[in-house]
């Protein structure tokens, strides 16, 4: 099963486009203030990937994959720990029911 193409929304485009002239422009952003806004961006999707995670073989998997690629990115272990824990509980609170 493909996964959907990765869309862009309004705010996005224009953040991206604003980007795009300064950079033209010759202004240019730190590496690594855009490393830090990435891995942040990861953080966040990978809460919401978690949040919405239904115990399937392929959405298991997906999750891990993403879970570990962000960990050898960067995120902050701490992000990733609490959401393997929030995972954790679910899943304990589901076989206790």
């Amino acid at each position: 099963m493909k996964e959907k193409p990765t869309t862009v929304t309004k705010e996005l485009a224009r953040e991206l486009k604003r980007i795009s002239e300064r950079v033209s422009r010759g202004h240019w952003v730190p590496h690594e203030v855009v490393r830090k806004e990435m891995l942040a961006d990861m953080a966040i999707e990978l809460h919401r990937l978690a949040a919405a995670y239904q115990r399937t073989g392929r959405g298991a998997k997906g999750l891990l994959d993403k879970l570990t690629i962000a960990e050898v990115a960067g995120v902050d272990p701490k992000v990733l720990t609490k959401i393997r824990r929030d995972l954790g509980e679910r899943a304990t609170k589901r076989q206790a029911a």
